[in-house]
Formats: structure tokens, sequence, C-alpha cells
């Protein structure tokens, strides 16, 4: 139904300038398999171009990161309006977002994230400040519309819930808490927001997601 992370990234080549070839390329193998290990060299031969192309189009691999990132997040705000656009109801596209999250989770490369923050340490900073402030207010727009929906409490803090699911969302790579060699990512990811969800749920939006849970378990791990 829905279209997913790498599908989305990868657009009509025929129309795309070379500059924004050498960022989906970059994006795309960043993503699977970090950035550290992905040279220029292996952005231009995987393109068929020269590593001079590149630099007259980036000033450096960090340019050409904060490129990449800019345009995943363009990509994912995309297809989070599609799904919103397609859904029925909040519960619906909150299940819509697990879909894309898990699928996220099991294709991008741990080493993505990992040398992100060693290697890169002041864009992480940049990109996680951005993001957290961008998924507080998605969030607190996603509770209110489930409010007037009937789907979740009318009595709940929009401000202070949509900031504890942005920091449960954050404890699920955190190595400390959640050790990959003992916890699942998928099922850390499902356990926090479908637990969260019926946390905040009324009646009617406890039966959507059992509903939902039920209707689209091949796609989930935790069962009803």
């Amino acid at each position: 139904m829905y279209l997913v992370l790498f599908l989305f990234l990868h657009s009509n080549n025929y129309y795309m300038t070379t500059k924004e070839r050498i960022i989906e390329q970059a994006a795309d193998m960043f993503l699977r398999s970090g950035i550290k290990a992905i040279t220029m060299d292996d952005i231009s031969r995987d393109l068929g171009i020269s590593k001079r192309t590149i630099y007259e189009n980036f000033k450096d691999k960090d340019a050409l990161l904060r490129e990449c990132l800019a345009y995943v997040d363009k990509k994912y705000e995309q297809e989070h309006e599609l799904i919103a656009l397609e859904s029925e109801n909040t519960i619906s596209e909150v299940f819509g977002m697990m879909k894309l999250g898990i699928y996220a989770i099991k294709t991008i490369s741990p080493l993505f994230f990992s040398d992100l923050k060693k290697y890169h340490f002041k864009i992480f900073k940049e990109v996680l400040q951005v993001n957290q402030e961008k998924q507080i207010n998605n969030t607190h727009t996603l509770l209110k519309k489930g409010i007037n929906q009937g789907v979740f409490r009318s009595n709940i803090d929009l401000e202070i819930v949509s900031i504890l699911l942005n920091q449960q969302l954050t404890l699920i790579s955190n190595e400390d808490v959640f050790p990959e060699r003992k916890f699942s990512r998928v099922v850390v990811f499902e356990n926090v927001l479908i637990n969260f969800f019926r946390g905040i749920a009324t009646q009617k939006g406890i039966e959507l997601i059992d509903q939902y849970h039920r209707d689209d378990g091949s796609d989930f791990i935790i069962t009803s």
C-alpha cells in the first residue's frame, strides 16, 4: 500500500541533474553500508562518473553528507504525508508509520548512525536537534487529530506526551539500555509504540489498535 523509504529514494534518473544523482546514490550507499566505509571513489565508480565531478558539486564528504541527510529527510516527510493522506483515521496512520519505521530499522545499517555520531559529530548534533523538534511537532499534530477523532483521551497534556514519545523512541537505539545482542530493535520499537498509544487511547482507540494489529499481524512481530 505504501511506498517505503528505500523505494522512495529512487527517482527517475532521466530528469535528475548530476548533483541530484550523486546525492541519491550516496544517500543509498551511506544508509546501506555506513558512512565511513563509503568513499568518494566508491560513489563515482557506482555512478560511472569521475571523482572530480563529485568534488565540482561538493566541497568534501561532509558537504555531501549534509545534502544526503536533507534529501532523506525530505523523502521521509513526503512518505509521512502520503501515509496520512491514505489513512482512514489516526490509528491507521500510526500503524502506517510503524510499518515505515520497521522497514527502516530492518534495512538501514546500524553503522550509518554510529558513523554519523562518531565521525561527523557536529552534523549529528545539528540533525538530532532539528529532527527532535520536528518529531515533537509532528507528534503534537497527530495527538491533536486523534483527540478530535475520539481515539485519544482529551485530558492528556499534548506537549508532555509528545516529548515523552520522542524520548522513548530515542531509547530504542541506546546500546546501554537495549544492547542489540540481547534485544531486537524491531521488537523494542513495536513494544514502545503499541503500548504507548494504547496507554493514551480511549476505548474506541484501543478497539481500533487491536483491530489493526489483528488485521496487519503478519507485518508485526508482537501479536495481539
